[in-house]
């Protein structure tokens, strides 16, 4: 199976990994890099050599079967307002943002008799970032959201279904809103309770933390400037959330002051209990017996 020309507009993380696994896979008959410079497209000819590189997004789309847009939510209007009508009427349109919403509302009106489109968003990444962390397995046996609406052709659900399944991901269907919501909860208030434990710890704390400290607070060293954009644009459903888990965070401090100040055990145990049983369940795999003869 391959998916024709497919045209990758940014050569970062993730449009760098999806052009690394796409020519692994030999998914595309001819693969186009968009990068705003050539300074942002350096590297990407040595590792991909197949890629044809452009910095004139006219070029990029116009022949494409399949645009994956790769680039900020903040800055994706601004980039395909001016171009909308170039784009094949029968190319598939997608994007990798961690935020919806947002990007449906600015996205779909562009390509109601342009293209056909649908939101995507790979639960995959790093807390590193550009071309130089980009990987062609990144997508093998991760969640690939696609959050098609009333309005989405049937097209654009099934052919990106494929594309997503042909890198290796597993397809989610969610509504917008639903996304994020449920990204709020798992992946953008994890970020900002990382960055929260950071900078509560004293400086003289600090240098004693060790690999748990480390783990809990990976996803800190992801891009601040990046991470704004990414927490801005979904700040109602972060807001929500966040103001539940500061009402979690009061109930463990009554339960760890308890009666005259001797800790609630048993609500203790039974709060590190639940959560240790979810994240079994969700990560942890259990043995397969072994059959002897």
């Amino acid at each position: 199976m391959t998916f024709g020309t497919v045209a990758i507009l940014g050569p970062g993380l993730i449009g760098g990994s999806l052009a690394l696994a796409l020519a692994e896979r030999k998914l595309a008959d001819r693969l186009i890099v968009y990068g705003r410079s050539q300074t942002s497209l350096y590297g990407i000819q040595s590792a991909c050599p197949m890629a044809e590189l452009t910095s004139d997004p006219q070029v990029a789309v116009k022949d494409a079967d399949i645009v994956v847009l790769c680039m900020p939510i903040e800055a994706m209007f601004a980039f395909v307002a001016p171009i909308a009508h170039l784009f094949k009427p029968s190319a598939l349109v997608t994007d990798v943002g961690s935020v919806k919403g947002r990007v449906e509302r600015d996205l779909a009106p562009l390509f109601v008799n342009n293209a056909h489109w649908i939101g995507s968003h790979p639960m995959a990444g790093s807390e590193k970032s550009g071309f130089a962390a980009a990987r062609a397995d990144l997508f093998s046996g991760a969640k690939i959201i696609i959050t098609p609406t009333e309005k989405s052709s049937l097209l654009a659900d099934k052919k990106s279904e494929e594309f997503w399944r042909a890198l290796g991901g597993h397809v989610v269907r969610l509504d917008p809103e639903t996304h994020d919501n449920y990204v709020a909860q798992i992946s953008h208030i994890p970020h900002l309770i990382a960055s929260a434990l950071v900078n509560h710890a004293g400086q003289e704390a600090l240098p004693l933390a060790g690999g748990g400290f480390r783990d809990t607070t990976r996803i800190a060293s992801g891009s601040p400037a990046l991470w704004t954009e990414i927490l801005s644009a979904n700040a109602g459903a972060i807001a929500r959330d966040l103001n539940r888990l500061i009402r979690d965070l009061c109930n463990l401090e009554i339960i760890l002051k308890g009666v005259d100040g001797i800790p609630d055990k048993t609500s203790l145990l039974h709060y590190l209990q639940k959560a240790q049983d979810s994240r079994s369940h969700l990560y942890d795999t259990k043995p397969t017996s072994s059959k002897h003869p």
